[in-house]
């Protein structure tokens, strides 16, 4: 079991740390990455796959940069849910969305329509303290879309 208060009296490096599976990997390069960081007035964003420390156990990495970061981006898709270190996210952003005492530290990019009773029960847990937002392979969603994440992920 997390120690207690594992969140509380940090400085926040990263806007937010970003939990995905490795076939969102290029959504997150090619999408995500180019509209939030490579931009004027970037966002941090903490990618595990460059900004986790080589040779850490995953969980140390997870609760370190959760840590670090002011917002957790869930990416989910349907393999979101086959991840070991799936579960310990969802429990580490519950947990670091109780103890900052924050209803908006959660966001979840829905990448299709799945129900909610097949989410796992740490997520449906956590419902009414997430916003959803949907990816759409449509142009005109995808404005939208943009519009409202950017600045829930770093408002000015």
């Amino acid at each position: 079991m997390p120690p207690e208060n594992m969140f509380v009296d940090h400085d926040y490096i990263y806007d937010a740390f970003v939990a995905y599976t490795s076939d969102e990997y290029e959504w997150i390069i090619q999408q995500l990455r180019p509209r939030l960081e490579l931009v004027d007035d970037p966002a941090r964003l903490c990618i595990h796959d460059r900004d986790f420390i080589p040779g850490k156990p995953i969980h140390e990495n997870i609760v370190d940069k959760m840590k670090e970061s002011r917002k957790i981006l869930l990416i989910i898709s349907p393999d979101f849910w086959n991840l070991d270190s799936v579960p310990l996210e969802i429990e580490y952003a519950g947990m670091k969305c109780l103890e900052e005492g924050r209803d908006d530290t959660i966001l979840c990019v829905l990448m299709e329509e799945i129900p909610v009773r097949q989410m796992p029960r740490a997520l449906r847990n956590l419902w009414h303290k997430i916003t959803f937002l949907k990816w759409s392979d449509n142009p005109d969603a995808q404005l939208i879309f943009w519009r409202n994440l950017r600045p829930a992920i770093n408002p000015v």
